[in-house]
């Protein structure tokens, strides 16, 4: 996919709202009304500009900052999940677990 200027600028906008708001529920719909582009247009771009889909970047924003939390606070870690934007603490404690050991 040969990707426009413009379509660059509004992958990088859907990247920033994303790292503003990672603790907020958001569908890739969502995203890429408030980025102003098409659907699959911003997720075969997002994966050619960054090398990984939207689903896996925001996942490692959430775990790289959950971590971050539990090295530097004394929050407990149900704190964290829901801070993180996680609903379910056995979910978050297993995807923790898988990928940051």
């Amino acid at each position: 996919m040969t990707l426009k200027k413009q379509d660059i600028r509004f992958i990088r906008q859907a990247k920033t709202i994303l790292t503003q708001q990672f603790d907020k529920p958001i569908t890739i719909p969502q995203l890429a009304k408030k980025a102003g582009i098409n659907e699959s247009k911003l997720k075969e771009g997002f994966k050619e500009l960054y090398g990984i889909s939207i689903h896996v970047f925001l996942t490692k924003l959430r775990l790289d900052k959950a971590k971050h939390l539990l090295e530097t606070s004394s929050m407990a870690v149900t704190d964290i999940t829901y801070l993180v934007g996680y609903n379910s603490i056995t979910h978050f404690t297993s995807l923790f677990k898988k990928e940051l050991g």
